[in-house]
Order: C-alpha cells, then structure tokens, then sequence
C-alpha cells in the first residue's frame, strides 16, 4: 500500500490523502481517500486508523511513503497498528534501489554516496537499510516497488478534479474510484471464466521465466536436496549471462534477488524445480491467484 498527500487548488486549501494499492495483475487500485487540513500528525493517524478499521486489518502490509515527518511519527505509534509484523514501513527509493538488488552492490554503491560528504554519510547512516533498499527487503514486502509511483499516478488523474469545491471533489474521486474498481473486477472476472488460476501478467512473466530456465545448468550441492547452483548460458551476441547463483529452496531462496523480491519463482528457481521434477507453482505467492 502507497499513501501521499497533495495540495487542493480550490477556495479551500486542503489536502487530499489517497491511499492506493496494486493487484496482481499490476492494476492500479485506490482503495480510499480523505480531505484533511493538511498533512499533520493527527490527519495521518487519523487516515492509518480509518484504513485498519474499514478497509483491512491484514497483518504483514507493506506500507510504502515519503520520509515526512507526520507520516513517520503516525506510523511508530504503538496503538494504530502499523507496526511489524501487522505491517512493515519502508521508504520511497528513487534511481537507487532498483539498480543494487544485492547486498555487495548495495554496499558498494553506498559507499561511493559516503565518499561525497560527511553530511551525506551521516544522513544516510540514519536510515535504517531495510526502509529503503531492495538488497535488504529479506522479507520481500515490498513486491518489487521502490517509489510511491502508484499513488502519483492517481493524483495525476485527480489533478483536473483538484480545482473543484469540496462537495463535487468528493464526488468526482469517489465516481473515478468505482470506475476502476468496476474495470479491474470485470477483468478479473472474464480471466476466472475462461479457466484462468493465476493474472495474467503472472502468467506472461512466468513463461518469460521459463524459456530463460530452458538454458541453465543445475549442480546440487547437499544430499537434502535443498541447495543447488544455477549456471545461466552465456549468450555471444548480447555479451550477457554465464553468471551462476545460489537458490535454496528450503528459505525460497535465490542470490538474483528476484524470488523474494517479486515472490514468485524466478528463472533460476524454476530450473532447480525442473531438475528435481516438483511443480514450481507451489513457490507462487497467493496474491498473484485469481
């Protein structure tokens, strides 16, 4: 789940609150926004609490957001429920994360940023790594996201309903927050029909997967059956591949990251799967299901 705050630009300049979540099948879903006075310590609380009462109580959410300060403070509140293992804050992460998915390129890269200035060094070693690094995600709560991409994507499509009194821009959100809501379950809907167990884009990335596993090469390493290396084929045209990672399947896990991080067997998971004739399906997470 995304949360972020933007101006109105009405008479009243209030905020608006979106809180803005993705399915399996990567759509965009809204999922529940509020007029505040701005972004103030008790408007985040007040939102945080709203959501655990009537949107979901699920344990284990992955709340993803800016580092405001109303926000932080909201969220290590004790007694509003956001804190692990009910749900797990992190960080919005631009142009860094996604390119050091582990943890020696992270720290690699991490000490060219302390080399610049003391005072980045500082900053940076006051955020704990796991708020804001994929490399350091272990328990793969994040999905894969590292910015709050979603939720501007939806204040870019509110921006036109921002100029509206309050009334009519409550109006105006709620009816574009069916209309997705209508979309998305209709989707849904025609893929359970035609037999369809798994999204969609599920199903494309897994058989991208599948034709990368054709080519590697499987060694195990332990008589448990749970430790193997994974050889890629190095391909003479691009100048990519040959490299080799660690999967146990025990932990579900790979050394590319990728199996945590998108929780559903990557390339290397399913030639380890393949070599010792199991389903892989059984490693795809429940919320990729139809």
């Amino acid at each position: 789940m995304e949360v972020d705050g933007t101006f109105l630009y009405g008479k009243y300049r209030q905020t608006l609150l979106i809180a803005t979540t993705q399915d399996g099948n990567n759509c965009v879903l809204p999922i529940a926004f509020a007029i505040v006075e701005g972004e103030t310590l008790s408007a985040w609380e007040w939102f945080l609490v709203m959501i655990r009462i009537h949107v979901t109580n699920k344990a284990g959410l992955c709340l993803i957001s800016n580092r405001h300060q109303s926000i932080k403070s909201a969220v290590s509140n004790p007694h509003l429920d956001w804190q692990p293992p009910n749900a797990y804050h992190v960080y919005c992460i631009r142009h860094i994360a996604k390119y050091t998915p582990s943890k020696h390129i992270f720290e690699s890269k991490l000490n060219t940023f302390r080399s610049q200035s003391p005072k980045i060094q500082t900053c940076i070693d006051n955020i704990s790594k796991e708020k804001w690094s994929l490399a350091y995600d272990d328990e793969g709560c994040r999905y894969g996201h590292i910015t709050t991409n979603l939720s501007e994507s939806i204040n870019k499509v509110l921006k036109g309903a921002r100029n509206l009194p309050i009334t009519t821009l409550v109006k105006a959100t709620y009816a574009r927050l069916v209309e997705y809501f209508v979309k998305r379950g209709e989707t849904a809907m025609h893929e359970v029909n035609n037999g369809g167990r798994y999204c969609q884009k599920l199903m494309e990335a897994m058989e991208k997967n599948q034709q990368e596993a054709s080519s590697h090469q499987v060694q195990r390493y332990d008589i448990q059956r749970t430790r193997f290396e994974v050889e890629e084929a190095f391909n003479p045209v691009i100048q990519r591949g040959g490299h080799k990672w660690t999967v146990i399947l025990s932990t579900r896990y790979c050394q590319c990251k990728k199996f945590k991080a998108f929780q559903y067997p990557c390339s290397h998971v399913i030639a380890v799967c393949a070599h010792m004739s199991i389903d892989f399906w059984q490693y795809v997470n429940l919320v990729y299901t139809l």
